[in-house]
């Protein structure tokens, strides 16, 4: 085997394996942001469960809504560019990658109505913490979910 023909071998292996690390990437990044926006949709559950009376127990609220503040400051980065709909099986709209600032507006509203949310868990009050809910769920689950996400 001449020197230029292992060139191009070992070159076309390394190309190979780049490819198929891309597409293991882009699947694994799906399955990673499928994670974290379960785990949101769980912590949101938790929390009105607890606010509303129903189960859970008031002192664990804090826990829930901390998670759910750093969960929102993970999922900014849980839509890398290679992770949309025509690289693998997700409920995530293309207008996500095709209109980047306006979806990072979204995710930003998003990180801003849990920090606030945490905050007024912190304070105990039960109508703050109630209408902050609700701010969460439209400002931020609900704007998102509307715009960026294919109904199931």
């Amino acid at each position: 085997m001449t020197l230029r023909r292992t060139f191009y071998t070992v070159a076309a292996a390394a190309m190979l394996l780049t490819s198929a690390h891309a597409a293991m990437a882009s699947e694994d990044d799906i399955t990673y942001r499928k994670s974290v926006m379960k785990a949101v949709g769980g912590n949101f559950k938790a929390i009105a469960l607890i606010a509303k009376g129903q189960a859970g127990d008031m002192k664990n609220l804090t826990i829930h809504t901390d998670s759910l503040a750093g969960l929102a400051k993970a999922s900014m980065s849980a839509f890398p560019e290679k992770s949309g709909p025509m690289d693998g099986k997700t409920s995530a709209k293309s207008e996500i990658w095709d209109k980047p600032e306006d979806f990072k507006k979204v995710m930003m509203a998003f990180v801003a109505e849990t920090e606030k949310l945490a905050e007024a868990a912190k304070s105990g009050d039960k109508a703050a913490i109630g209408a902050q809910i609700g701010a969460v769920g439209k400002n931020a689950c609900k704007a998102c979910h509307d715009t960026y996400k294919e109904k199931e």
